[in-house]
């Protein structure tokens, strides 16, 4: 093995511009499979805040639709619809409901800070997303009952505001025209985990009445269902179906049906690309996209391993005059082709570290500092796992050509 290494740094030193080439187009697609993985686990991977994401069903969208030429209306829940309604369901182990996210101004004595992400939030919010609280308390039942003016910011908000000495709670600040009490600081929350993430969560004003001339069910709501398994999922989604068809409709108003799906965040995803209810396809096409990327430059990758490959046919045929087997030479090339493409990989995911930190740094994702793409453990495997893919992919045809010339035929046409 360490002779083959060997041979593998001398063939990659002894054609530079080839070996420029190749290391250039490998290191160019991990880091673009990378940096899209990137992509997809910091908004849908099942860890931190988004732990549970993977038994929880999320329903953002409630469609009324009407007879005739009346159209159909499309909004998030009233907080009257997933009382009245839909909290009736047996089948999850605890449901929350959110108003959607909005930005705003957020004011502290002479302090102001622009465009933070505001949500509000049930007291089941943090059952369902397990927000870190560094010190204070989750909302409850009460605060919502008896509307109080309470506030949780992130650890982010609190060293903006505050010096490191100040205990944040009990302080208060204003943002929508009202003054709200700090209750409690928790780590920051990705906001590319955009059912979780947030600078400020407020709590939900559940005595809100919605526009009844427009529906009495349609508001600016989620609704939000954890469940225990699999299983209580698919029961949990029938039984949603079941409620939505026991709704009551208004036909004065020429309303003719309720309808609304709730699906995992991966499936929503999906269904939004390609109008697929189907989850499991969200790892097809992660999976085929990564393939494709992945295949395509392996296509010019093989040329350019037969074109270099061919150039040494009389240096195999040299080592087959001399006791070498098909074999050994197959082996040789293709651990050049790992080594290499190693190496490859190497470069790609520096390159990949970098692109994040120049995204992360410059805040090209979105609007606040908590939009930062993330590269876990796990999607450094998948970088490893690409890079042993790809090298067998564009190496091991241009290996198994050469490794079966003749030796007469090696020597005599050295540029084939």
């Amino acid at each position: 093995m360490k002779t083959y290494l060997k041979l593998a740094w001398h063939s990659l030193l002894k054609n530079p511009f080839f070996s420029f080439i190749i290391l250039f187009g490998i290191s160019i697609t991990i880091m673009v499979v990378l940096f899209v993985g990137s992509l997809l686990d910091t908004g849908y991977g099942s860890h931190g805040v988004y732990k549970n994401i993977d038994r929880i069903l999320i329903a953002p969208q409630l469609t009324v639709k009407r007879t005739g030429k009346k159209g159909i209306s499309n909004s998030g829940f009233s907080y009257k619809a997933y009382k009245d309604h839909i909290s009736k369901m047996t089948t999850p182990i605890v449901m929350g409901v959110t108003k959607n996210q909005w930005r705003n101004n957020l004011y502290y004595k002479d302090l102001s800070l622009s465009k933070i992400s505001c949500k509000s939030i049930d007291e089941n919010f943090t059952k369902i997303f397990p927000l870190e609280f560094i010190i204070g308390r989750p909302f409850t039942k009460e605060d919502l009952d008896e509307r109080r003016k309470v506030v949780i910011i992130t650890e982010g908000i609190a060293e903006s505001l505050f010096n490191k000495e100040e205990d944040a709670l009990g302080k208060k600040i204003k943002t929508s025209s009202e003054v709200y009490e700090i209750v409690g600081v928790v780590k920051n929350v990705n906001e590319m985990r955009r059912q979780a993430g947030a600078d400020i969560y407020i709590p939900l004003n559940i005595y809100l009445k919605e526009n009844e001339d427009w529906h009495v069910f349609l508001g600016s709501s989620t609704i939000f269902m954890k469940f225990d398994d699999k299983e209580d999922m698919i029961a949990g989604q029938e039984e949603f179906q079941q409620i939505m068809n026991s709704m009551p409709i208004d036909s004065q108003k020429n309303e003719e049906k309720l309808s609304a799906k709730i699906l995992t965040e991966k499936g929503w995803l999906i269904d939004n690309m390609l109008d697929i209810e189907e989850e499991k396809l969200f790892y097809v096409y992660l999976s085929l996209i990564a393939f494709f990327v992945m295949f395509i430059p392996a296509l010019s990758l093989i040329n350019l391993n037969i074109t270099r490959t061919s150039e040494r046919t009389a240096e195999m045929g040299i080592r087959k005059a001399f006791g070498a087997s098909s074999t050994d030479l197959f082996k040789q090339l293709i651990i050049e082709n790992v080594f290499t493409t190693f190496i490859g990989g190497v470069i790609g995911t520096i390159l990949t570290f970098f692109v994040i930190y120049l995204f992360n740094t410059y805040n090209l994702i979105g609007f606040g500092n908590n939009y930062d793409l993330e590269i876990n453990f796990t999607l450094l495997i998948y970088g490893v796992f690409c890079t042993l893919f790809f090298s067998i992919l564009s190496g091991f045809y241009p290996a198994l050509k050469i490794a079966n010339f003749g030796i007469i035929h090696s020597l005599k046409n050295d540029k084939q």
